[in-house]
């Protein structure tokens, strides 16, 4: 207890500093350095004359009356703060203010009067301020009596409890004391019975540590460790604990490395009922999200480290394992032969990292180690971490196949074993896009690019294969095939040509415009019903890649034979790009070469040689690259058209150079268009072309016996032509591939397909052309008499010999239909239109005709138009329409020849040559010269007639 007149001095204090206290925090009591008398016996000593002194009192009354306008605030703001200040120097500061430029008495009486202005402000702020606090002082005083009663209120508590105690101390006895005594033996007794039982257990943890270890029990073990350690904190003060503590600790630290050890191992080979103990124990360490951490850092350490592993395995086992190679090294080191195996070994080791990484997101996802209910819980980091760490282990996966993808190896790769590499890659592909939604554009590109340069090889090295075939082709028919379908290279499409089934061929060949835009058959969204050899396999294969494998089985399985070409790569899942189904088993195959084949095409008699047989395969190849890769689809689909084009173009320059007559007429601005394409744009690019054909145009193509080789024209014609029907199939398929943009360079091939029925046309010309002597027809025809004045019911000699000729021709062909299929059409309206133009060519060279004479022409050629329709049961009504124009125009006044002439100039391919109609003109207008000389004009004039000349016959 204090003393009460320490305490009364105590409050007696503190009332005097609230006496002193200051409400405005702003105002300030100043220390005044000086007093009025210092100040009055300066200002006497120093105003010795009466002026100054009246100066002082004026400037005295003006400082009053300036102070007098200023409210008591300003005064007091006005203060300077040195006078707040407590060791300042007041006195000093005022006179070396006033005196610092000498003695300035209007400045001095202006400052005396300025501070005691102040002064007088300040004494009644600090009068009102201990005014205002009155009430606050009673108060306090209120509270000094209520303190005072309390104190003596505790000093008589005090006072009775030390009376209390004196009374205790006196009653208390010694069995009192021997009892507490007794109590207090056996607390330590206990005490110490717990403690041997702690370091009992303590010493016998390790054993039990190990044991549930090697029971995958890591989460008891961690639990006993830290009980163990708990009670090693509590028996510190005995030394034998402290060294089993530290025994702990080491202990602890050996099963924290174990753990990591076992978690490193899930990387390859995920167990679940292992993790999830592995994660009881990290959460009970409380280190769960480093734990994360270090599994996905063990993740990209395995990546690493795998495919180095893998890589070495594949390289000369002769070259030194201590040298250290880069990754681009090592892939280049890789042999060829050993390409693909070690592709396929690289992606089975990343499905083994991916297949784990999978099941360990979807564990995380059905158990949760910690509640959610709180934003910053730790399950809630997991799957975060989970989720990104995704895209970045399959980004190292891509980056690490991608510079394997870019070594030189893959460039002399076969095309069995680049189908084989896209065959993965697609399947690697489909793996990231179910693995974290990544598309992979950067692996898609690089397989574009390599893709592009292995095709534009390969498509150079067909071209050159189908040169061979040329070479070595007996222009035969191969009774074997049926359909494109019935091919091993069209195996993977047939059942999606059914679903993008085409109209019939033979319609397409009538009509060439056809709709080639998209249609509710290009949908592959209603083709969910996929075909497969049972119901289980299409269900089964209707889950993605990580529901059907497993980290011990991967898409990636089953070697290196060819049934991996041939495999359902997609495995019953519709393929959006490309509309790939599951194909049919060999019992199906064959039972596809029947009603099927003629469904699709809509044409079943089929005439093909080696050649066009082996351009079919290449399409079923090239189609193989487009599904597998659609990137490049109108490339390898412009690629397909150039294979056709080059096989037209081929014909062309076998079978349609031997002809006797001149042939320009024959050749549409369409055709002549394709084949100046192939002859600039793909011939170039085939180093074995031209081939030396020599032996083909020497003997059989010049040989009569045997129709000038007719039968090997016609295979070689009608094959293409097959060829182009074939080709119809895949229409709908391919319009279906090609982007929307590119649809247009399909339409614009199949809006003339008849292009091989044009190339038709020289070629059969070259026979037909040598049926009949021309030379002899025209000079037996310039003998003949053509103005004569009566008709004979007699036709010419000229048109026997012709009549022969054609009967010659017909008996040659239907020899030659007992071994090929004779496509009459053509070749008949080839033998008619060389003879029909032969007929005008030798009426054009006639000099003087009479009208008896055009009589007799007409004779002439109708007798030989009956022979000839009659013999090829065919009609040739252009045919008649050109020779019966050219022998009416002879009766034409001359307005309506005129008109004729003008006709004739507007017509984009002439019927007449220059020649033929100069002739007619001067033998029509013999006798008048001035319409004579006025038609010769007309057709001089006319540049679109001074081509050159259009007729077969010379």
């Amino acid at each position: 207890m204090q003393n009460p007149k320490a305490k009364m001095d105590k409050i007696t204090t503190k009332f005097m500093d609230l006496l002193n206290k200051q409400t405005n925090r702003q105002v300030k009591i100043p220390a005044m350095g000086f007093s009025d008398y210092f100040i009055q016996t300066v200002t006497a000593a120093e105003s010795l004359k009466s002026d100054n002194l009246e100066k002082t009192q004026s400037a005295e009354n003006d400082a009053e009356m300036i102070n007098a306008q200023k409210s008591d605030q300003e005064i007091l703001e006005s203060i300077e703060h040195i006078y707040f200040q407590a060791e300042s120097d007041t006195d000093m500061y005022e006179l070396k203010k006033v005196l610092g430029n000498g003695v300035n008495y209007e400045l001095i009486n202006s400052t005396i009067a300025q501070l005691r202005k102040q002064h007088k402000v300040l004494s009644k702020k600090v009068r009102q301020n201990i005014l205002e606090q009155r009430g606050a002082c009673n108060e306090e005083f209120i509270a000094i009596n209520e303190t005072q009663k309390e104190l003596e209120e505790a000093l008589w508590t005090c006072r009775k409890a030390r009376s209390y105690l004196n009374y205790a101390r006196t009653n208390l006895t010694t069995t009192s004391l021997e009892i507490l005594a007794s109590y207090r033996k056996r607390e330590i007794l206990k005490e110490l019975l717990y403690s041997l039982q702690a370091v009992k257990k303590l010493k016998s943890t390790d054993v039990e540590v190990q044991k549930l270890l090697s029971e995958c029990n890591y989460s008891g073990a961690i639990s006993l460790l830290l009980r163990c350690k708990d009670f090693a904190v509590e028996f510190t003060e005995y030394n034998c604990v402290q060294s089993l503590n530290k025994k702990l600790q080491e202990t602890l630290l050996l099963t924290e490395f174990q753990l990591d050890t076992v978690l490193n191992e899930m990387i390859l080979n995920f167990d679940m009922q292992k993790y999830a103990k592995l994660q009881e124990a990290y959460k009970l360490l409380n280190k769960s999200l480093i734990a994360m951490d270090q599994l996905h850092i063990n993740f990209i350490s395995a990546i690493h480290s795998s495919v180095n592993s893998v890589i070495r395995g594949y390289n000369d086992p002769n070259v030194d394992e201590n040298l250290k190679y880069l990754y681009e090294q090592l892939c280049e080191n890789v042999e060829a032969d050993k390409y693909i195996p070690c592709l396929i070994s690289l992606c089975k080791t990343f499905w083994t990292i991916l297949a784990s990484y999978y099941q360990m997101v979807m564990w995380h996802q059905n158990y949760k180690l910690y509640p959610l209910d709180t934003a910053e819980s730790p399950d809630l980091y997991i799957q975060e971490k989970l989720k990104k760490g995704k895209s970045r282990i399959w980004n190292d996966i891509l980056t690490k196949i991608c510079t394997f993808l870019q070594s030189s190896k893959l460039k002399t790769l076969k095309y069995d074993q680049f189908i084989q590499v896209l065959s993965v890659i697609q399947r690697l592909k489909k793996v990231g896009l179910e693995f974290c939604g990544e598309h992979s554009d950067k692996l898609i590109e690089i397989m574009q690019i390599q893709s592009e340069e292995f095709f534009q090889r390969y498509h150079i090295a067909c071209l050159e294969e189908i040169c061979l075939f040329l070479d070595n082709e007996s222009w035969t028919v191969v009774d074997s095939f049926g359909n494109i379908l019935q091919l091993p290279e069209f195996r993977s499409v047939r059942h999606t040509l059914r679903r993008h089934k085409s109209p019939p061929v033979v319609l397409l060949i009538n009509s060439p415009s056809v709709d080639h835009s998209p249609t509710s058959n290009n949908n592959c969204d209603e083709l969910v019903s996929v075909h497969s050899q049972d119901a289980v396999s299409s269900i089964y294969g209707s889950y993605g890649y990580f529901l059907r494998f497993s980290e011990k089985s991967s898409p990636f399985d089953g070697g290196l034979d060819v049934a991996m070409l041939e495999e359902d790569i997609l495995s019953g899942i519709v393929d959006e790009a490309s509309c790939y189904f599951s194909e049919e088993s060999d019992d199906e195959h064959k039972s596809l070469q029947g009603k099927e084949c003629e469904d699709l095409t809509g044409y079943n008699s089929v005439t093909v040689n080696n050649t066009t047989l082996n351009v079919f395969r290449c399409i079923g190849r090239y189609l193989q690259m487009c599904k597998l890769l659609h990137s490049i689809s109108p490339k390898i689909v412009m690629s397909m058209l150039e294979l056709m084009d080059f096989y037209a173009f081929a014909v062309h320059e076998i079978f349609a150079k031997d002809s006797v007559v001149q042939m320009d007429n024959f050749y549409s601005p369409k055709l002549e268009e394709k084949l100046e394409y192939v002859n600039h744009h793909v011939v170039p690019n085939i180093k074995i072309w031209p081939l030396n054909f020599s032996s083909l145009i020497n003997n059989e193509l010049a040989n009569p016996d045997i129709l000038y080789g007719l039968s090997q024209r016609i295979v070689a014609v009608e094959s293409g032509h097959c060829m182009v029907q074939q080709f119809q199939i895949l229409h709908t398929y391919l319009n279906h591939l090609l982007p929307a943009q590119e649809r247009s360079m399909l339409k614009k091939y199949f809006d003339y397909l008849n292009f091989m029925m044009d190339v038709g046309k020289p070629v059969y010309t070259c026979v037909t052309s040598r049926v009949i002597d021309l030379t002899a027809i025209l000079t037996m025809m310039a003998k003949v008499k053509w103005d004569v004045n009566h008709v004979s019911f007699h036709h010419n000699n000229y048109i026997d010999i012709m009549n022969r000729n054609i009967q010659n021709f017909a008996m040659r062909l239907e020899e030659i239909s007992k071994q090929i299929a004779i496509p009459a059409e053509p070749v008949w309206h080839s033998m008619a239109h060389v003879a029909t133009h032969l007929l005008v060519e030798g009426f054009s060279n006639i000099k003087k005709c009479s009208a008896g004479g055009r009589a007799l022409m007409q004779l002439d050629f109708t007798n030989f138009m009956s022979i000839l329709e009659l013999i090829s049961n065919q009609k040739y009504p252009e045919c008649r329409a050109y020779v019966d124009f050219f022998i009416k125009a002879y009766y034409f006044s001359n307005e309506q020849f005129e008109e004729w002439i003008n006709e004739q100039k507007n017509l984009q391919t002439p019927q007449y040559t220059n020649k033929q109609l100069t002739n007619l003109i001067v033998c029509a207008c013999i006798s008048d010269k001035r319409t004579r000389q006025k038609l010769l004009n007309l057709v001089g004039s006319d540049n679109h007639l001074n081509t050159s000349s259009t007729s077969t016959a010379t």
